[in-house]
């Protein structure tokens, strides 16, 4: 049994409104304008218009769910999939696809609920990759099973950062830290995190300025790294972006200095992307962490979480983003900072 995109038992996590007026839809993050600001920076700009954090949501006594993806598109060679998880009484069901690189355009992608027709109709978010961009056209049943419409939760925590709040590297969508914590805590997140991109507030201010959020994650500052030029303004923009968060009356804001990198003691691979990682980099990388780390020093109402990965160059099969593990540690690391979470 297909189900349209358009049929109102469908329901979007997404930070942006969705239109069912088209024969299929993306999930979008950030409005037109913030699409605007990254003209011309093709990595950002890309990472801008994944669907990190977002899910298709419904609830079914399907067995099984197949999920049909438009215009799929791999911007980046980590791996990729999507995911579904499903209430199961006080409990989630995981049921994550298989690495989709080697499939792009229409794309057919099948996933176990654990259900029975005739049973209970059980909460299902069908998650979208991470990295990849795509479109939903709809769902596919098993034939006779039953469908109705799931309320989206409200959003209460706003997670900003680069890439490792993206969850680049990872092939399941729940493998993020913020996933792992939203689950942890039932704290509903909106994943903003953007792969590439350096401490610019103004791509954050409408969300920011959306609601007074109970928790605001910032983990951003590793992208100014790269060059000199971006080093020097670290500090600087790290203050305009505290600035701007604390102008909101958030209760609770924390700041992820950007972690450890092999380069720092002239290990790993000696690239990423044609950006050297060697030492000269990595001495960027402290020096950033410390420019932040002291523009911070001036808002102590932002709590800053600091060395929250492991120093074993192991963990960072690019040089920069850790396998899964990495991410429950990353979890770990902030959830001995908030747990519990203001609510």
């Amino acid at each position: 049994m297909f189900v349209p995109i358009s049929d109102p038992r469908l329901n979007f996590y997404a930070p942006q409104p969705v239109s069912r007026d088209l024969p299929e839809v993306r999930l979008e993050r950030f409005p037109r304008a913030c699409i605007e600001l990254l003209y011309g920076r093709m990595g950002p700009l890309a990472n801008l218009r994944s669907a990190s954090g977002c899910a298709l949501l419904f609830a079914t006594d399907s067995p099984w769910v197949d999920l049909h993806l438009e215009r799929l598109r791999h911007h980046q060679v980590v791996p990729c999939g999507v995911a579904a998880e499903i209430r199961h009484d006080d409990s989630w069901l995981v049921s994550d696809s298989v690495d989709l690189r080697e499939r792009e355009g229409t794309v057919r992608v099948r996933l176990a609920t654990g259900s029975e027709r005739g049973g209970p109709l059980r909460e299902t978010w069908l998650w979208q990759p991470l990295i990849s961009t795509a479109a939903i056209a709809g769902i596919t049943l098993a034939d006779g099973a039953q469908i109705a419409a799931v309320t989206p939760p409200a959003p209460r925590w706003l997670a900003i950062g680069d890439s490792l709040t993206q969850g680049f590297s990872v092939q399941s969508p729940v493998q993020t830290w913020v996933h792992r914590l939203w689950r942890a805590w039932e704290l509903p997140a909106w994943n903003l995190g953007v792969g590439g991109l350096m401490i610019e507030p103004e791509i954050f201010r409408w969300a920011l300025e959306q609601q007074r959020w109970p928790l605001v994650t910032i983990a951003l500052g590793s992208n100014h790294s790269w060059s000199d030029a971006d080093a020097a303004i670290a500090g600087a923009r790290a203050t305009q972006m505290a600035e701007l968060v604390v102008s909101g009356g958030h209760q609770r804001v924390l700041w992820c200095l950007p972690p450890w990198k092999p380069c720092e003691d002239g290990k790993g691979p000696p690239e990423f992307a044609g950006v050297p990682l060697d030492r000269a980099t990595g001495a960027r990388v402290a020096r950033v962490r410390a420019d932040i780390r002291a523009a911070l020093s001036a808002f102590p109402s932002i709590s800053i979480l600091e060395d929250p990965l492991p120093h074993d160059q192991r963990w960072y099969p690019d040089g920069l983003h850790p396998f899964a593990p990495g991410f429950a540690r990353y979890a770990d690391a902030v959830a001995r900072v908030l747990d519990p979470p203001s609510s």
